[in-house]
């Protein structure tokens, strides 16, 4: 009888991804003490996805600017990304507020609930005080002040994504205002780097099962099952309205390419079920490219500059974070949110992410600070309990953010499928926006 060899594909299905990510959840639940041991070999993954995940960036950004500006549709593709990238923000901050003014989730606390949260603040006190906002500057001028690198060796170095991609479109613009031949010259090197690290992403995914368990565990073992059981309410309105903007989202990719329901969720599986088990939308980029360029045969052009733009700038994740945790703070202490409030909250969640732009975890939530500030909120218990459960929320608030960003990525790219393919397009992309079909 001949031997089948042993193929190692099966650990790239989408099968062992999940049971990784439940075997996660068991395990930091169950044995936290294990589960903490296993978080730097979980760390040590995702930086490795990192290390791909710049140069991808930046080559794809330098490639697709370059080009854009050598064609003649660059104001209509720039137009079209402005209104789809607010619309995609306020869309997020609107159902981030009626979740919270529906589900109340900072009232009706028992007894019990409210001991554990005082313990919680007691103990994560430090950490918030560390991550304090106004150590860093003041919102948009700080933001404006951390755009431009003053060595580009050190962001590479430190994975400043903000100023890497700066200086990715900077660069990306010089080489599409040189001359035709110069340009594609640049742009052809550019290309072959962004395909080798894109090789080096496939080799990893043989151990994503591996580094997803490893991060999973830990994530669930640092946030406790108390805790969980005292936010409950909150925990239920983020992941309610991550859900319903991943279902939006997968409608609107749906409904552009002409294609089912089911076939789009299917073809953007691997993507979704990464953003929820790393907790990192930019570990997902070369995925989501892939998926959105060589799956559903997107402009590659248009697709290598939205995604990255997108995943960087328009954090729709965290716009539903402060909306729903500034309802959650005011109800928490018993200040109620007018209109003009909830405006004010509506405009200051979207301008805090978007000047966050590139920020650690943690330090991205304390900003919420900038938002409660004109509110007149005290929140400093409240940013701590948020802290507290962002290990919680995390892996759905990042699920619905990459969806979005696909669906924003096909309603620009949708748009210019017509147009004449571009130098250096993928071999095989179909113009019309549709799904090859067989």
């Amino acid at each position: 009888m001949k031997r089948i060899p042993f193929s190692p594909r099966w650990l790239k299905s989408i099968w062992a991804i999940i049971g990784a990510i439940g075997a996660g959840v068991v395990v930091g639940l169950y044995q936290p003490r294990f589960a903490t041991e296993l978080v730097p070999y979980g760390n040590l993954y995702l930086s490795f996805l990192k290390m791909c995940v710049i140069p991808i960036m930046v080559t794809a950004i330098v490639s697709s600017v370059g080009r854009l500006f050598m064609s003649r549709n660059s104001g209509k593709v720039l137009r079209r990304m402005i209104l789809v990238f607010l619309a995609g923000l306020l869309l997020a901050g609107i159902l981030g507020l009626g979740a919270g003014w529906l589900g109340k989730p900072g009232e009706g606390f028992s007894a019990d609930q409210r001991t554990v949260l005082g313990r919680e603040v007691l103990d994560r006190e430090p950490a918030a005080e560390s991550a304090d906002p106004a150590a860093s500057g003041n919102g948009l001028l700080q933001f404006v002040f951390d755009l431009i690198p003053s060595n580009i060796f050190i962001a590479l170095g430190q994975g400043d994504s903000l100023q890497i991609l700066f200086f990715s479109v900077v660069v990306g613009i010089a080489v599409g205002l040189l001359s035709v031949h110069a340009g594609d010259q640049f742009l052809l090197m550019t290309d072959l780097l962004f395909k080798a690290f894109q090789r080096i992403i496939a080799w990893a995914m043989y151990m994503l099962p591996v580094g997803m368990f490893c991060m999973m565990a830990g994530q669930i073992a640092g946030a406790g099952a108390d805790l969980l059981l005292a936010m409950v309410k909150y925990i239920a309105c983020i992941y309610a309205v991550s859900l319903l903007l991943l279902l939006l989202g997968v409608m609107v990719v749906s409904v552009k390419l002409g294609q089912g329901f089911l076939r789009t969720l299917s073809g953007l599986k691997e993507p979704l079920w990464i953003a929820f088990g790393t907790q990192n939308s930019i570990a997902t980029m070369p995925y989501v490219l892939e998926a959105l360029r060589d799956r559903f045969r997107l402009n590659a052009n248009t697709v290598n500059l939205v995604v990255p733009l997108g995943i960087v700038l328009c954090r729709y994740s965290m716009v539903l974070t402060y909306t729903t945790g500034i309802v959650f703070i005011a109800q928490l202490y018993g200040v109620p949110l007018g209109p003009e409030g909830l405006l004010v909250a509506l405009a200051g969640a979207i301008l805090t992410a978007v000047a966050g732009a590139g920020s650690p975890g943690i330090v991205s939530i304390a900003m919420i600070a900038l938002i409660a500030g004109p509110l007149q909120l005290p929140y400093a218990t409240g940013v701590i309990l948020l802290m507290a459960v962002n290990p919680i929320i995390d892996p759905g608030v990042t699920a619905a953010n990459v969806m979005l960003n696909c669906a924003s990525t096909v309603m620009i790219a949708g748009g210019t499928a017509d147009e004449e393919a571009s130098p250096g397009s993928e071999p095989g992309a179909r113009r019309g926006g549709k799904l090859q079909t067989d």
